[in-house]
């Protein structure tokens, strides 16, 4: 579906016809403007306004925009505090269990629990019906993989 075809001058797409004079319609902020482009930068809209674009705006000075600081910030990643991971497979394995599960799958199980090697993070998963299972589901992976890799758990 087509919305607007337009010919690009610069960095911005120019309508052309009657569809580009919506911004005419009212006289409203700068500010508003700017959340209706997409929180365009100041600078896109003053190049707008100076084609004409949104000639119902006398000034283009946009105040703070929360939402454009909140969309530039990134996340700091997690410190690894000096952990470095294991030198061989199975020297240490993390283990969760989870459930129980408001709907039951439909082999009925609803728990289940997560074996992680650090060395290699390769992840196993066990359904379980009850919590109690995970001992059992621990003495079936631990038998499986000692037994694939040659190794013993430490």
């Amino acid at each position: 579906m087509t919305i607007a075809c337009g010919k690009k001058s610069d960095t911005l797409y120019m309508t052309a016809g009657a569809c580009h004079l919506i911004a005419v319609a009212t006289n409203e902020s700068p500010n508003l403007w700017h959340q209706r482009l997409g929180h365009m930068s100041e600078k896109g809209m003053k190049v707008m306004h100076s084609k004409g674009k949104l000639p119902s705006l006398q000034s283009i000075e946009i105040d703070i925009c929360e939402d454009c600081i909140l969309g530039k910030q990134r996340r700091v990643s997690f410190q690894t505090s000096g952990r470095t991971p294991k030198k061989e497979r199975l020297e240490l394995v993390h283990s969760d269990v989870w459930g129980p599960t408001t709907v039951s799958s439909v082999g009925g199980k609803n728990y289940f629990v997560t074996f992680i090697d650090d060395h290699s993070r390769k992840v196993w998963v066990y359904f379980l019906k009850h919590k109690s299972d995970v001992f059992e589901a621990f003495k079936r992976w631990k038998a499986m993989v000692e037994n694939e890799t040659g190794l013993k758990i430490k």
